[in-house]
């Protein structure tokens, strides 16, 4: 009896890290504007993080005091400060 419940919950449990997953890896866009406000401080404080956005983001969130003014509204723009 045990059994046979068990399988519908696996299956359910499959489909949602699955979907969470995939949620996970939509790709973060950016538009030209905010590329063009933020680059300068990505290339100067972030180098090696280019061009995956999202590590940029985390980057950024290590280094908030150095990020120059027109960046940070890019950002708080987005939600992020």
């Amino acid at each position: 009896m045990l059994l046979r419940h068990s399988m519908p919950v696996a299956v359910c449990l499959a489909f949602v890290a699955t979907t969470a997953a995939a949620a996970e890896e939509q790709p973060i866009r950016v538009s030209a504007s905010a590329k063009a406000a933020c680059m300068p401080d990505a290339m100067r404080l972030c180098r090696s993080h280019v061009p995956n956005v999202k590590n940029v983001l985390l980057c950024f969130g290590q280094h908030r005091e150095q990020i120059s003014n027109r960046c940070r509204v890019v950002l708080a723009g987005y939600g992020l400060q």
